[in-house]
């Protein structure tokens, strides 16, 4: 049995990676390596990572009627990730994402937003009957939703967890209530306070700055291989990263943040659930991919074991 339960409102999507040398100019052909079906979408990544990781993962999205609904409908159910407050569009078709990676290692994307545009207000009311112990956000949703989801996980005194990706300049971040852990990534740093949290000092100072913007119990910048910056209004505490193998750095942030929270929401220890979420995030490096990738929490405990590092 869980002991909490997480609901997260997010994008669900099916996602095509294309791999192939070069693309084509207009009006020509080129032969492609191979291509692949996936799952996409930030909220669908961390509603995985949440149940991963041994917490009551409730998934709030909107899908089409078709094939590729149902595909990720059991995908989820496969993860143990609570679809119930998943809706079905009428008309809309299920949300989907074309990624074109070169040999150069550029990446294209292309969406198709789909029945994700019509996730409203009705989505945000009945996926509270769960009766979360948390709200977990990103801002791949419309801002009206956003601000209405937190308000009322105010309402119902349930914490709310953000992780502050896609950037989202024109939302007002200080109609966001109740807000537990705010958790953004370097570049989504620099694009909200104009401060890039290169050093301890800029890091402090791009936190402060954000305080200004909203309130929140805790600050925790993402740093990639440096690690995370924790502020909680008075103090900060570096916690750094940990050496492994990088293959590939899709999706580690989002791992990061739901790790975090899943760990937080068991301990309350900050800078615990941060050591956890370092450790998530650096076993999702060195895999290839980004749901396949995604750690549990017996790999997180493996790794914790080998390096020698006390999780409690």
């Amino acid at each position: 049995m869980f002991n909490k339960t997480v609901l997260t409102m997010g994008k669900a999507e099916m996602k095509m990676v294309m791999n192939i040398t070069s693309l084509p100019s207009a009006g020509r052909t080129v032969k492609g390596t191979d291509y692949a079906y996936a799952p996409g979408g930030i909220g669908g990544l961390a509603a995985v990572t949440l149940a991963a990781h041994s917490v009551g993962s409730v998934f709030c999205a909107r899908i089409g009627n078709d094939e590729n609904g149902e595909t990720l409908i059991n995908y989820y159910d496969r993860c143990r990730v609570d679809t119930r407050y998943m809706t079905r569009d009428p008309e809309e078709p299920t949300g989907f994402l074309v990624t074109v990676n070169e040999a150069d290692g550029t990446h294209r994307t292309i969406a198709f937003p789909g029945a994700n545009s019509n996730f409203g207000r009705n989505e945000v009311e009945s996926a509270f009957l769960c009766y979360p112990d948390a709200l977990y956000l990103q801002f791949d949703l419309p801002d009206r939703e956003i601000i209405a989801s937190t308000r009322m996980a105010a309402l119902r005194r349930v914490p709310v967890f953000i992780d502050a990706g896609p950037r989202k300049m024109e939302l007002a971040l200080e109609k966001l209530e109740n807000v537990e852990i705010f958790s953004p990534n370097e570049e989504e740093v620099f694009n909200y306070t104009g401060i890039y949290p290169r050093t301890p000092e800029n890091s402090l100072n791009a936190c402060m700055a954000l305080s200004t913007k909203l309130q929140a119990k805790y600050i925790v910048l993402k740093l990639g291989e440096r690690g995370c910056f924790i502020y909680d209004g008075s103090y900060y505490d570096v916690v750094p990263s940990y050496d492994t193998t990088f293959v590939d750095g899709a999706g580690a942030g989002d791992v990061f943040t739901a790790a975090m929270t899943a760990e937080y929401l068991k301990s309350g220890d900050i800078k615990a659930a941060c050591r956890y979420a370092n450790l998530a995030a650096a076993i999702m490096v060195s895999r290839e991919g980004t749901y396949e990738a995604v750690p549990t929490r017996d790999d997180v405990v493996r790794f914790a074991d080998r390096l020698g590092v006390n999780l409690n």
